[in-house]
């Protein structure tokens, strides 16, 4: 979520098994009610209820979401696809306490400055240099996670 100049992310918690002590933004999962029709997927819908899970945010408080990347990675066998939807909101708001970590909104000069996972950091850097850009961009991020290729579809 973005306010002004402002990016809403969480630190997440140093228990979490999965990137502990990384900035991530708001995030969540494809529930099973989410994937009975796999052709029929709302990826849309999905982002608007795990926005609203995890910060209390109302899908009528942001606007302008769009899907602006999509991050793949093998790991271990499997494939890690990520969907990073960018939202504005209208004034800050604070989100409740969560336990995966704690929110923050972060000063965009200074995101580039934060420890992500690589397919986190790929979407907020490129994001960063190119907040105009109104495609959605494919991230691929080799094996061994050192090396990224980015490419507007």
């Amino acid at each position: 979520m973005i306010c002004g100049d402002k990016v809403l992310l969480m630190k997440r918690g140093l228990h979490k098994e999965i990137g502990a002590g990384m900035w991530a933004g708001v995030g969540g999962h494809l529930d099973m009610s989410d994937i009975t029709n796999p052709r029929a997927i709302d990826t849309l819908e999905t982002c608007y209820r795990e926005v609203h899970e995890e910060t209390g945010i109302l899908r009528t408080d942001i606007h302008d979401l769009k899907l602006r990347y999509i991050a793949v990675r093998k790991v271990d066998g499997e494939v890690h696809l990520v969907y990073h939807y960018f939202g504005r909101l209208e004034q800050e708001i604070l989100p409740p306490e969560c336990s995966e970590g704690e929110f923050f909104w972060i000063d965009k000069i200074d995101l580039t400055n934060l420890p992500m996972s690589r397919l986190v950091g790929e979407a907020v850097h490129h994001w960063v240099r190119n907040p105009d850009c109104d495609k959605i961009n494919l991230i691929v991020v080799d094996n061994t996670g050192t090396s990224a290729v980015i490419s507007g579809i």
